[in-house]
């Protein structure tokens, strides 16, 4: 397909040209001179950490603007047609920097942290070690359920379970199970990327992350394992209270 033919490419109510325009005017995307396109600098609020042991999946690019933007939430883009996930469902914050200390030994990308922003999820915390295909997943699944059962601050009753791609996508286009690719969205996520400058994934810290987010939302939704990480002294003092 050529650049024109793949921006007269219609998805939901508008064309991908008009999409793409208006994440441009929208400031989600900033196009440069030479007709590149780049992620529009935004305050980082994210929650989670990062594990890159294996290359990661260009989730940015895929969910945040091809989705969100490029598709106006009519498609999954074709590029997460193989993304499965197994997450692991920590309970309270000791349990999430234990599960984060396993994975470190797991020859996968993962990410861990506070989930609880997430508007399509129910967990305070979770996990998610990132897959290509099901069958890599179901063969992945065993071994963290077992490192997991065998941890002595995790056990059998911290939720393992697979899923596909991202709750996003599901809440608005149904069932992960259901999805329909159709051919030409690879010619153009390969058109837009060609068009895209990337910076390389860069591996975060864990004390920052740790005592400046964490340990805050632990001590805010009721979780005294945050505790653990402050040698044993509360984030605040109680306020008295008095007798009625």
């Amino acid at each position: 397909m050529t650049p024109d033919e793949i921006l007269a490419v219609k998805i939901g109510d508008r064309t991908i040209g008009e999409n793409l325009q208006r994440a441009i005017a929208a400031e989600i995307v900033r196009e440069r001179d030479d007709g590149s396109l780049e992620f529009a600098p935004t305050a980082s609020s994210d929650l989670f950490m990062k594990i890159y042991n294996a290359p990661a999946p260009d989730c940015g690019f895929l969910n945040r603007f091809m989705f969100r933007a490029v598709y106006q939430e009519a498609a999954v883009p074709a590029g997460c047609e193989h993304c499965y996930k197994v997450k692991v469902l920590p309970r309270t914050l000791r349990q999430l920097v234990a599960a984060y200390e396993v994975a470190l030994n797991v020859n996968c990308v993962s990410k861990w942290g506070v989930d609880f922003f997430n508007r399509y999820s129910q967990s305070l915390y979770a996990g998610y070690f990132y897959v290509n295909g099901i069958e890599d997943a179901r063969a992945l699944f065993p071994l963290v359920r077992a490192l997991i059962d065998e941890h002595g601050k995790l056990g059998a009753e911290v939720p393992v379970l697979i899923k596909r791609g991202c709750s996003n996508y599901e809440a608005v286009l149904g069932p992960s199970d259901t999805y329909e690719f159709r051919p030409e969205l690879r010619h153009i996520e390969a058109y837009i990327k060609s068009r895209f400058r990337t910076k390389g994934q860069k591996p975060n810290a864990l004390a920052p992350l740790l005592y400046g987010k964490w340990v805050p939302f632990a001590f805010q939704s009721g979780d005294d394992t945050y505790l653990d990480f402050t040698d044993g002294r509360p984030l605040y003092r109680k306020s008295l209270s008095y007798d009625p």
